[in-house]
């Protein structure tokens, strides 16, 4: 009988240590979070309200428990609009899983005794002020998996301490002031499959070893950095890369052709570099690219023939650059082209004329290159067409009808061409439109004449240096929104209508070089924001009133 009351005795002792136990560690953890709000020093939506002795902690905002109720293991404080600081406290939380506090405004350092949460697989605390260097305490969290510091203020050399994280499939230190190189450490990662170091203020060459890390998926290392040399050819061993953005980082020398081998390659953006050489044609082995910029680097030669084979090709960059020869017409047929820009080159030729027949064609830019021939006619068959730039060209012939009948039209730049017949019926009265430059060509015919349902945002008009004839309509009035009405350098006469001083955003107006006549009318001194006006070399009589002189 004694032993049974000893051993009963005893079971109960051990429940009630165990229960005592339990709850000192809720306190623990309950004082803990606590203190987490007691570093808040500003919380403008409230939501920590309910983080208080009264409330359950597993019903904290953002505040997430295990399934027995007892240990957090999720914190969640994501966009919560908070100031303060990190605190210290967190070390309390054991079973730690997952922490976030991205997208707040918390500053100061970040705390060192994070690094006793062996259980934390997931820590952003990107989108802050966060400040110092890298705590290299941190590498003792051997579960990490994601470790976001995006969009700081952290300073110091990048860490390398990093590279003892064994199992970090997302590193992102982007955003920082961070100095130094790459480390070559950086390649050893077996599971890494996201890695951004961009917007630093990062030097050096870029390590042969970051083509160790196969697993890799999307690398981001430039803008603000300022690397030596060139990408090193172990780049073509990320065989799993999808995205690649080099872009503004001081890159040197050629592409080199092992970039053919990332086969799975759909965003490759390496502009405003000092890129040189030809357009490696192994690019155009990339088979999923579906995004390349190239554009703003030193690049000679054509556009590689095996640049036909990009049949999922959206987005097309290589302007800025010293290309030359023609256009290819595959450019024309490639099936999903939607963005084209070509831009200051040397280009000669005729623009391919089925450029816009796949009917997704939204932003052609060939300005300043040294193209003839005429436009193509189905630029807009799919009325998705925004943007359309051809100024500083050789152009011949008419602009198409199609246009005066492509409604997604914003802008339409085609001045200093050699373009000649009308303006296309429509054209001034799409609803999208928002500039118009036509100047310095050969065109003719009359002012199109606009009804009231034009765009308000159609804020300039540019016909200047035509042979356009014939008297300017009334229905000038109707472009509500235009704030730059340049006409001068052309054959119009008659009078200047009085619905002029509808145009309540004009600021500059340009009818000199005409042939209008009659009295200049008083109706435009309702243009409350001119501050350009010419109508000199005409044929008018009266004085320009004193309100906007």
């Amino acid at each position: 009988m004694r032993l049974l009351l000893l051993l009963l005795f005893l079971l109960l002792h051990i429940s009630h240590s165990y229960a005592a136990g339990a709850a000192a560690r809720a306190v623990t953890e309950l004082r803990a979070l606590i203190a987490v709000k007691s570093s808040i020093t500003d919380d403008p939506q409230s939501y920590l309200s309910n983080w208080n002795a009264t409330t359950p902690l597993c019903s904290f905002a953002g505040v997430t428990c295990d399934l027995t109720g007892r240990h957090v293991t999720s914190i969640d404080l994501t966009n919560f609009t908070l100031s303060g600081t990190l605190s210290p406290s967190l070390a309390h939380l054991r079973f730690l899983q997952n922490l976030s506090v991205a997208a707040n405004d918390l500053s100061g350092p970040i705390p060192t005794e994070l690094a006793v949460l062996s259980n934390l697989r997931y820590l952003n605390l990107s989108n802050n002020v966060f400040n110092g260097s890298f705590p290299t305490q941190l590498s003792q969290l051997k579960n990490l998996q994601i470790l976001d510091l995006y969009n700081n203020n952290m300073t110091g050399e990048l860490p390398v301490s990093v590279t003892e994280l064994p199992n970090l499939r997302h590193l992102h230190l982007g955003g920082n002031y961070f100095s130094g190189q790459i480390p070559s450490s950086y390649g050893r990662w077996e599971h890494l499959e996201y890695l951004a170091v961009s917007g630093n203020e990062l030097s050096g060459k870029i390590p042969p070893e970051i083509g160790n890390l196969t697993k890799l998926k999307q690398l981001y290392i430039g803008y603000f950095n300022s690397f030596e040399g060139g990408l090193p050819p172990e780049i073509g061993n990320l065989s799993e890369l999808v995205r690649f953005d080099a872009a503004n980082c001081m890159l040197s020398g050629e592409i080199p052709p092992e970039i053919g081998k990332l086969q799975r390659l759909d965003t490759l953006f390496l502009q405003v570099n000092a890129l040189s050489g030809s357009l490696t044609p192994e690019l155009g082995t990339l088979n999923s690219l579906k995004s390349m910029d190239l554009s703003n680097n030193m690049f000679t030669g054509e556009i590689p023939a095996s640049f036909a084979q990009l049949k999922n090709l959206t987005l097309l960059n290589l302007f800025r650059n010293k290309l030359h020869g023609r256009i290819p017409d595959f450019i024309g047929e490639l099936p999903g082209l939607e963005v084209l820009q070509l831009w200051e080159n040397n280009f000669t030729g005729s623009i391919p004329q089925k450029l816009g027949s796949n009917k997704k064609l939204q932003v052609l830019d060939l300005s300043s290159n040294k193209l003839t021939g005429t436009l193509p006619q189905d630029m807009c068959s799919g009325n998705t067409l925004q943007t359309l730039i051809t100024l500083g060209n050789f152009l011949l012939g008419p602009i198409p009808e199609s246009l005066g009948k492509c409604e997604s039209l914003s802008r339409i730049r085609m001045g200093e061409n050699y373009l000649n017949g009308s303006i296309p019926k429509g054209l001034l009265g799409l609803p999208q439109l928002t500039q118009v430059e036509l100047q310095d060509n050969y065109l003719t015919g009359e002012f199109p004449f606009t009804d009231s349902s034009i765009s308000a945002n159609l804020g300039q008009i540019s016909l200047s240096n035509n042979q356009l004839s014939g008297a300017l309509p009334a229905s000038v009035g109707n472009f509500s929104g235009v704030q730059k009405l340049l006409l001068d350098g052309n054959k119009f006469s008659g009078p200047i209508p009085a619905e002029i001083g509808k145009l309540q955003q004009l600021s500059k107006i340009d009818f000199s070089h005409n042939k209008f006549s009659g009295l200049i009318p008083p109706e435009i001194c309702k243009c409350k924001l001119l501050t350009f006006v010419d109508l000199s070399r005409n044929e008018l009589s009266g004085q320009i009133p004193t309100e906007i002189t």
